[in-house]
């Protein structure tokens, strides 16, 4: 049979994943799934698959709430390496975050996280979308050439199927998922400003903090967002 079959079989796979899935999140979920576990050789890798609409991003799927919150940190700023490989269209591969000089700000944001290596792929998902393949890993040694050329031919192989998907599902789901992206932003940008008034510090300066406290608290940025609004109103007497 050869490549082509193997291919061909792969394809086949993928689409009965699709048509069994209940729905356009559980299929995203089984994609990002099939790619953590059959990358990193054995060491654990993180992944996420990031599609971007009308310039919102969402993370649509990954294999642990880590791999959302480093997806999340990017979105938040409006810059990453996901981002970049999503919307210039080219891989980023960052083998030492630590020594990029270009992520400085990206590696403080996300030091806490021990991630050292990140690999982001572009995936094509047809007109009006963009979506790439995200990578994290702790250990350096991961992302070597194989595992690299590994991820560059699942995100080739997956991209037919994610048209497809977007194509049959999106619509809904995005209704959904952009007006909670909004209220979420939203959210941030209140607990921001609480943070500036409260720490007598600058914007930038309170995201950082606003941030550093969810991503150690184990919380999603809109979930510390919350919380720091809810103490605000406690400190108030309104609640």
């Amino acid at each position: 049979m050869g490549r082509q079959g193997n291919d061909s079989r792969h394809q086949e796979d993928l689409q009965d994943l699709l048509l069994d899935s209940r729905g356009f999140t559980e299929f995203m979920l089984e994609l990002v799934l099939i790619a953590a576990s059959g990358m990193g050789g054995g060491e654990p890798v993180l992944c996420s698959i990031t599609v971007e609409r009308e310039g919102f991003p969402l993370t649509v799927a990954s294999s642990d709430a880590a791999a959302m919150a480093l997806d999340e940190r990017q979105y938040a700023v409006g810059d990453g390496p996901c981002l970049t490989a999503l919307r210039q269209q080219r891989k980023v591969h960052i083998q030492d975050l630590g020594a990029a000089s270009r992520w400085e700000g990206y590696a403080r944001e996300i030091a806490s996280s021990g991630v050292c290596s990140i690999l982001a792929v572009p995936v094509e998902a047809g007109s009006g979308t963009q979506a790439a393949l995200n990578c994290y890993a702790r250990d350096p040694g991961v992302m070597d050439e194989a595992f690299v050329a590994a991820v560059e031919a699942f995100a080739e192989s997956i991209s037919r199927i994610l048209r497809l998907a977007l194509r049959f599902h999106l619509p809904a789901f995005a209704v959904a998922d952009l007006d909670a992206e909004l209220r979420g932003r939203a959210l941030v940008d209140a607990a921001v400003a609480v943070v500036m008034a409260r720490d007598k510090c600058g914007r930038s300066e309170a995201f950082s903090r606003l941030s550093r406290s969810a991503f150690e608290g184990g919380l999603r940025l809109k979930e510390r967002a919350i919380q720091v609004l809810r103490e605000a109103r406690r400190a108030q007497g309104i609640e």
